[in-house]
């Protein structure tokens, strides 16, 4: 079962805009989220979840066993994770990688700062988290998700053509098969590439 809530579709590709998800409370209640995309398994249990959340101070993060997480700073401050396995920063252009298991506190330099969120069972899903400077092309994966974070960036294809996204929107193709290129508009401009695939 895949959700995601969507402010324009056609087949298998869904635009969103992130000030226009409903924000949702964290599991342990200690901050707000935004849900981009989820699947979810018969049994309810979450299989992958791509969201954005608003780190305004320190904060204790959900546990989620069994999930692999990927997080990524939107903004330009950086975010420091602290765990009993150590430390890690993640900024902007450097996703961080941990396991859903472990307990997390996080601090952020300067308030407040936008993240990303990734999430994918452990052992069934895998999740790739990069981000572009000037061009991507979009290969065929079972669900691949692009959020402009900066600038302006043209979307080309067969089907999308003269299609532009601006910072904090986004496309989530899902299944599709057709190669899709993206170009920055100006300097500055950087966009997130989620690729979720099926672990075989």
């Amino acid at each position: 079962m895949m959700t995601g809530v969507t402010t324009q579709s056609h087949r298998s590709i869904h635009f969103f805009d992130c000030a226009k998800l409903a924000p949702e409370m964290w599991a342990n209640g200690g901050g707000m989220t935004r849900t981009i995309a989820k699947r979810c398994a018969d049994d309810h249990t979450v299989d992958w979840r791509v969201s954005v959340a608003t780190l305004n101070g320190s904060a204790k993060f959900s546990l989620f066993p069994g999930l692999d997480r990927t997080l990524l700073p939107l903004d330009e401050g950086a975010v420091d994770l602290h765990s009993p396995d150590g430390a890690s920063i993640a900024r902007p252009g450097q996703p961080v990688r941990f396991s859903g298991d472990l307990q997390i506190w996080a601090s952020v330099s300067a308030q407040p700062v936008n993240v990303l969120n990734v999430m994918t069972r452990r052992g069934a899903w895998q999740a790739g988290v990069s981000v572009s400077t000037h061009s991507l092309r979009v290969t065929p994966a079972s669900t691949h998700l692009v959020l402009c974070v900066a600038g302006e960036w043209r979307v080309g294809s067969s089907l999308l053509n003269n299609v532009s996204l601006l910072p904090l929107t986004g496309i989530w193709f899902d299944g599709r098969r057709e190669e899709v290129d993206l170009h920055a508009v100006g300097p500055h401009a950087r966009l997130v590439s989620i690729a979720i695939d099926p672990v075989e």
